[in-house]
């Protein structure tokens, strides 16, 4: 996982995630304990890079959190998953 912030300087964490969102939202949360990262917004713009095999997946934050709206589509776990999401967010 990695993102460029405004003043260019690029940031980066690995994180061991289940989906793409689950990655970004993982992701947001260690970059926003450490002190030295500049803070992002929606419109920030992740590089998401799977090993096994490598590949990258560019996804804005706000369709990250968009996706962690209340749903009962997928019924019980699907809630859950999303609320856990939105938790790592801080939403």
């Amino acid at each position: 996982m990695s993102y460029t912030d405004a003043e260019g300087v690029p940031h980066s964490a690995h994180v061991q995630a289940e989906s793409l969102y689950e990655a970004v939202a993982l992701a947001a949360s260690e970059f926003r304990r450490d002190p030295l990262t500049q803070q992002f917004g929606p419109a920030t713009e992740f590089v998401v890079a799977v090993e096994r095999p490598v590949i990258e997946h560019r996804i804005r934050l706000a369709q990250v959190r968009g996706w962690t709206e209340a749903t009962t589509r997928e019924g019980p776990a699907g809630m859950l998953k999303r609320q856990k999401l939105r938790a790592l967010l801080g939403f």
